[in-house]
């Protein structure tokens, strides 16, 4: 078995606006498990995995706060970034729920990729590839 990411832990004050975000973006994506706990370390939370069957995103809420904007310079996740087949027509989907994007990535021939901030402050990257060749896919020379 090949090593890959499995899924990341994120804590938010309102899990569903991050959820509502994150199935906008990955219509295919599905709360695959969910479920509360009385006590963590002194609050109820309650938590939910939204991806598939392979990877996910674990969302807690029980946070405090807004994400540091991404362009400060702190310690903690920067972005997360997720393939997607079809850049544009995530740009459209979250823009019909009210998400504006926040910036696209630089031109390259095999790859596009836009950046969101989530209602949280924290930023997703989305990467459409137009190559399979892992060599096309992973130039960082343009």
């Amino acid at each position: 078995m090949k090593s890959y990411v499995e899924h990341a832990n994120i804590s938010v004050v309102d899990a569903c606006k991050t959820i509502e975000f994150l199935t906008t973006a990955i219509p295919e994506w599905t709360i695959r498990g969910s479920g509360k706990i009385d006590d963590w370390f002194g609050c109820p939370i309650e938590w939910f995995h939204v991806g598939d069957e392979h990877s996910y995103i674990a969302i807690s809420d029980g946070g405090n706060g807004d994400a540091s904007h991404w362009t400060t310079h702190f310690t903690g996740m920067k972005h997360l970034g997720i393939a997607v087949p079809d850049v544009e027509a995530l740009i459209t989907r979250l823009k019909e729920v009210g998400y504006e994007l926040d910036h696209r990535g630089a031109d390259h021939p095999f790859r596009k990729n836009v950046y969101y901030l989530e209602d949280h402050g924290m930023q997703f990257e989305f990467i459409e590839y137009f190559s399979d060749k892992n060599s096309e896919r992973n130039d960082y020379t343009q």
